[in-house]
Order: C-alpha cells, then structure tokens, then sequence
C-alpha cells in the first residue's frame, strides 16, 4: 500500500506538471528566464544596493543643497535689514556731531520690532572712527559698544571698501563663532552698519529638513535591505531547492544510465508520453524537453514490432498487474536495439487518461549472450562428442546431464539408455559391457570426491577413469583404454633395469669428476696467490726502477758535465790526445745513460698511472716537423731520406709533449735500424675521426716470431745488425702505452730483411675521459 501510494503521489505530481505543457505562454517565458535565473539572483541584490546608494548620494546633494539656498537666503535677508535701515535713515532729520550716539542707537531702536524680533539677529553701527557706538539688542551693546570693528569682525573684513551697495558674508567672528554679515556704508556722520546672525541660527530650519530627509531615507534603506535579505534567503533556498532536485534528477539519470534504463510515462488516451534523458541515450539520440507522440515513435519501430500503439487497448487498468513487453527500435547509429518494457497501470485523481509507468531496459546484449550460450552449448556438446575418451557429466543428484558415443559404446548403452536424467549407477547397471575383474585407486586428488582409477576388465582391457567433482555438487567421469599403455609399461620396467645399472656408472663417473674440480679449484687458488705477488713484484719493479733513476740522474748530471769540460778544453788543453777521445766517450755514454734513465722513468710513471696527459689542439704538421729536424743530422749521416707527406693543418685534441716522443721514438728506430742509403716515410692521413700516423723504413725488419713480444718494456730483436746499436728496450712499449692512453693503437707489420711500418691510430676529438667530461 505504502508503494502504490508513494506512485500514485509521483504520477500526480508528474501529471500536473504535463497540465504546465498546456500553458504555452507561462511555459515559454519560464522557459525563456530559465538561463538568466542564476544572473537575476545576483543582480537584485545589486541592484538594491546599487539603488541605496544612488538614493544616498541624492539625499546628500539635496541636503547640501538646502544648505547652501539657506545661508544664501539669510544673507540676502541680512543685507535687505542693511538697507532698510539706510532707507530709514536717511528720511529722518540730519544727525547732529554732538548727538551722534544717541541718535544711532534711537535709529537702532526703532529697527528692533521690524528686524530682530524673535530672531537671534544684531545690528551694530560705527563712527568714522571705526569704533562702534550703537548696537541691538541690549546683550549686544553690552559687549560690542566701545570696541573697534577690526576688534569684532577682523581687519580684512572691517577694512575693506563699501559703497552705498551692501555686502553680505559669512565669517568667523573674534571670540571664534560662525556668524553671517552684512554691512552698508551710512551717510555721515555714520560710517557703517554691521547687521550679525550666527550661522547655527541661520541653519535651524535647514538642520530640522535635513533630519526629515535623513529619517525618510534610513527608513526607506532599511526597508530595501529587508526586502532584499528576504529575497537573499529566499533564492538561496530556491538555489538549495533546485540543486537537490538537481542532483535527485541527476542520481536518477546516473542509475537509469548505468542499469541502460529508460524511463516512460505514457498518456495512453492521448498518445503522448514522457522520456527520461536515459531513454534518448539509449538509442543513441540528443535528450530534449516535452512529450512525445507515437507517431513520432512509429518510424523508428521495427516494421514487425509496429503495433505497439496498439497495445495501449490492451493494457490493464488493475495497477497491481505488471505489464512486460519486448520490442525493437532502430538506433540513431542505424542498428536495431531489443528493449523490454516493465511498468503498470496508474489512475491519478484529475487526470481523465490512465497512464502507463515503467522502465526501459536494453536487452540487446542479454538476448546476444543467450543466443551466444546455446551456440556454445552446442560446440560443447559437438566437442564432447568427438572426445576420444568415454565423457560424461552428472548432476549433484547423480543423474546423467550429458555424455558422448564413447561413454555409450564402453558400457554398452543405447541412446535411450544413456539420455539425460537418468541415474548413472542404473544406466551402468543396465549396460551390456565387460564386467571389471581387478582394479586400484591410482591417486587421490586434493579436491573432495576426486579419484583416479585403474580397472582390468575380463575381456582384458586396461580402462583408466578420472572422477572430478564439480562446484555444484556434481562430477565429470572421464575413462581412457590404456590396454597399449600398459603393455609397454612392462617393456618400461625392463629398460628401467638396465638404466639403473647405467645410473650406477654415472654416479662413479661423477665422483672422479668432483674430485677433478676439486683439484682445478686447488690450482686456480694457487694461480690467484701467484698472479697477486707477481703483480707486487712488477709494482716493486716499477718503483725501485723510479728511484733508482732519480738517484742515479744526480751524479750522471756531474759526469756529463765535466767531461763535456774535459772534451771542450774549457780550462786547457789536455796533454795527452787519447784522455780528449776518452772524455768524448764519457760523455756520450753518459748522455745514453741519460736517455736509458729518461726512457725508464717515463715507463715507470706510466705503468704505476701518475703519467697525466694534457690534450689540447695540435697542428701535427708542426709537430712532426719538430721531430723530422731533431734527427734530421742522424738522418744525413748515414744519408738515409726523409719522405713526408703530412696535410697542412691537420689538428687533433692531444697532448702535444706525448705525440712528439711517439714519433721521435719511431723516427729514432727507422733511421737507427735503416741501414745507410735506405729511406724513412712518414704519412699522414684522416678518416673517421681518427688520424693514422704511418712510418715505414726499408731497414733490416723483424722476424715473425718476434713481432708479438716487441712491444713489451726492456724488449729488444737481436740480430747481427741490431748488435751495433745500444737501446734500452723502451722506446716502442713507451710510445704504445702512449697511443693507448690517448684511446688509440699501435700496430706492426714487418718482413725481415725488407723493412719495418708501424701504422699508430689517434682519435681526432682526443681520450675518451676528456670526451665524457666535454
């Protein structure tokens, strides 16, 4: 009851607002303030203030304005008394000098009852002399007789010229009020007339309207400010109202859209109904407002679903009977849309019509999903059947669901034997199938009810059969012939035999092998040991060689020197020729030495890693022109040719000092081991970003089995004609270490008795370090 009554209410309160769609006028102009209703809101307010303000500024104007014509009128009435008194005056008898007082104060006199009755208004009157000598009223005279009239009303003001025209001012007097004051020149032996009004008593009419004006306007300010407080609180509570509604309308639109509902409220006598904005988006059409007619309905209908305007006669007026119907309706994007529609029977008091209220649901999915699970209840069943295995499939109950012709043919059913909803136990009961003589549960399975088994039947056939259960209570029997199985399983037991006899052999072999590994682990221990002291002993070498060299440069340095002065002769001839030829002798031995240390050092340094390049551009062309000079005499001694080609400026980023020693040391070997007459290239080339350096000698070259130690330190070819000539062994490994430590390579290519080429490779950008930093 609570439901019907709660839809009876809805459909009251929807058909009154389908009587608004009758209104047009009403429902046009709503319609039309609807997106300006947010802006009033906001303006009103505005307004009202706006208005207050306007209203404020007016009265403020006017008051100041009455002030003003005030004080202007008072002047104008203080100068007409000025000269009122003048025209009196000067119809009376001439003033004597001698009753000069008392005829000023008489004329005063006679002016009170005309001029300052009941208004604080004096009047005072001054000699030629400045002084004032009559005043009304009496409190007046008491304090301004005797007194000057730059004393009363300042010296500007008493000062300036007048005439028979009166002037009127306001002026502050001496004891410091505000007054207004006319004065007029008299006819002598008068001087002036001074007619006095204090500005407060000039105002008092004009202060007694302004408190009119002020109170009519705070009363009328008031007034607005509540009437627009009221109407503040009251689109407050419209907005409040419509957002509820709002988000009520939007809370329904969202479940309609997310359950692909519609809404319909159909007028069944007047075919017209009402959409919700879900429906439209249903079909894939832009919501919109008012109702709807069948005839517009009509062409999207399905052509076999067109008699849906017809149904309205049919429809029950008992609204405790549901109505549901199915029908199709074509989308906007041109596909047909199945829908069902669900609702009852209403009758709203007022409303002559019965409607129809109910919701839309697309069952376009639903019915493709049913049409889905029966196609795939058949490929099921087809896939069942052509199982190789004895399928089947019963119920929680045990009965039969479904099962194949391989099922049927193991246990000797029939189709009718075997259909659904038999009890499976009776249909094997009754099967003409071999009976089972032995059998064994081969393993249980970990889900509850689930079993494999093993089972020999009499006619001796091997049958292996799978139980599972399933989740609704059920279970899946799967049966497989493994009669060949278990025929090669005996083949199997005896093949496992001689594999376990195999296995014993392995295992032998596999102890021999760890005690092999065990001993190759021994070994590279030791190997490990050695390699770290033999790496001790090379840093060893390498230090005790740098010492020994800084220590043995010191007393080479004094040898050199004083042979060279034995050889020079610096301090005499020598007596006896032969100590000149040994001192020569020293003293090239000694540079040798020198050379020998040098060469030492500068690998010891290298292979200990303080050895630090400086790359920087590099014109190689001078740089090798440098070298070719140094051992340019070498060269012409032993008249061997120097052929160079070297592209003009070509630059790489290394460090200068380095490639100079690599070429002097290859140039010093080419000319060393050339014999005298032969020829020394040098070439130069450029090619992907690298610089090949190429010296090729036509010396005494070098065996093969030699090239691969050559470059090592302290490494020498010894051959008949290398015998004649001293090195150290340094000068290929230092300038090798050299061209590495750039990023580049030496290579050597040599045919004894034909000369020697070594090609060194440098990066043009420099080492690789100083390109990572860059």
């Amino acid at each position: 009851m609570a439901r019907d009554g709660a839809a009876s209410a809805e459909a009251r309160i929807h058909a009154q607002g389908a009587r608004g769609f009758a209104q047009p006028i009403s429902a046009s102009l709503e319609t039309w303030l609807a997106p300006y209703e947010p802006l009033l809101r906001r303006l009103v307010p505005s307004l009202i203030v706006a208005f207050l303000v306007v209203m404020g500024a007016g009265a403020v104007l006017q008051i100041y304005n009455n002030r003003i014509e005030t004080l202007n009128a008072a002047a104008e009435e203080l100068a007409m008394i000025a000269q009122a008194f003048d025209d009196n005056l000067g119809h009376r008898a001439p003033i004597g000098a001698g009753e000069l007082t008392a005829a000023a104060q008489a004329a005063l006199n006679l002016a009170t009852t005309r001029a300052t009755t009941g208004i604080n208004r004096a009047m005072v009157v001054t000699n030629p002399a400045g002084l004032i000598i009559a005043a009304i009223p009496a409190r007046t005279a008491g304090i301004h007789v005797g007194r000057s009239a730059a004393q009363v009303f300042g010296a500007a003001f008493a000062g300036a010229e007048v005439d028979r025209q009166q002037i009127a001012a306001q002026l502050t007097l001496a004891d410091g009020t505000g007054a207004l004051v006319a004065v007029r020149a008299l006819q002598a032996p008068l001087q002036r007339l001074y007619v006095i009004q204090p500005v407060e008593d000039a105002l008092a009419n004009w202060l007694k309207s302004s408190l009119l004006t002020g109170t009519l306007f705070a009363t009328t300010g008031l007034l607005l400010l509540v009437l627009g407080l009221a109407f503040h609180i009251q689109t407050v509570r419209a907005a409040t109202a419509d957002m509820v509604n709002q988000n009520a309308r939007a809370t329904i639109d969202a479940a309609l859209e997310s359950g692909r509902c519609g809404l319909w409220d159909w007028e069944i006598g007047s075919a017209q109904m009402f959409w919700s904005a879900s429906m439209f988006e249903l079909l894939g059409l832009k919501p919109r407002e008012g109702l709807l007619t069948i005839a517009e309905l009509q062409p999207r209908l399905h052509p076999d679903d067109s008699h849906l305007a017809e149904i309205g006669i049919s429809i029950p007026l008992d609204p405790s009977e549901t109505i549901d119907h199915q029908f199709r309706m074509r989308h906007a994007d041109g596909r047909w849309v199945w829908l069902r529609a669900r609702g009852r029977c209403l009758s709203v008091a007022g409303v002559r019509q019965p409607r129809f209220v109910g919701i839309v649901v697309d069952i376009t999915e639903q019915l493709a999903l049913a049409e889905r699970t029966a196609a795939a209840d058949i490929r099921i069943r087809e896939a069942i059947e052509t199982i190789s295995e004895a399928f089947v499939v019963c119920d929680d109950r045990e009965r039969i669901v479904v099962c194949n012709s391989k099922f049927r043919e193991l246990n000797g059913l029939t189709e009718e034997g075997a259909r659904a909803g038999t009890p499976y136990h009776e249909a094997l009961a009754m099967g003409s199938a071999a009976k089972i003589v032995d059998g064994r549960v081969l393993s249980q399975a970990n889900a509850e009810g689930a079993r494999d088994l093993e089972v020999n039947l009499e006619d001796g056939r091997w049958l292996q059969i799978s139980e599972r259960r399933t989740h609704c209570g059920g279970f899946v029997s799967v049966g497989t012939d493994i009669t060949a199985l278990k025929r090669h399983e005996s083949e199997l037991t005896a093949s496992e035999q001689r594999l376990r006899a195999s296995v014993a052999d392995l295992q032998r072999s596999r102890y021999t092998l760890e005690i092999q590994t065990q001993q190759l682990a021994e070994l590279a221990e030791k190997y490990g040991e050695q390699k770290t002291r033999a790496e001790e002993a090379n840093r060893a070498k390498s230090e005790f060689l740098a010492n020994m060299s800084h220590e043995l440069r010191t007393p080479l340095n004094a040898i050199i020197g004083f042979s060279e002065i034995l050889k020079e002769g610096h301090f005499g001839p020598i007596g006896v020729p032969k100590y000149s030829e040994y001192a020569r002798d020293i003293y090239d031995s000694g540079h040798f030495l020198l050379s020998v240390i040098d060469d030492i050092l500068e690998m010891s340094r290298i292979e200990a890693g303080r050895l630090k390049l400086d790359p920087r551009e590099t014109r190689l062309e001078e740089t090798l022109d440098e070298t070719m000079r140094v051992l340019a005499k070498m060269a012409s001694d032993k008249r061997i040719v120097i052929d160079a080609a070297i592209p003009q400026g070509l630059e790489l980023m290394a460090d200068r000092r380095a490639v100079k020693q690599i070429a002097l040391n290859l140039l010093s070997n080419a000319v060393k081991f050339t014999p005298p007459g032969g020829m020394v290239s040098v070439r130069v080339r450029k090619a992907r970003g690298v610089v090949v350096l190429a010296i090729e000698d036509t010396g005494i070259g070098i065996p093969r089995q030699a090239l691969r130690n050559l470059c090592r330190p302290f490494e020498q070819v010894q051959s008949q004609f290398s015998k004649n000539h001293n090195g150290s062994g340094l000068g290929l490994a230092i300038a090798k270490s050299l061209a590495e430590m750039h990023g580049g390579s030496l290579r050597i290519r040599s045919a004894e008795g034909r000369g020697t080429t070594v090609v060194v490779r440098l990066p043009v950008d420099g080492p690789a370090t100083m390109r990572m930093h860059a």
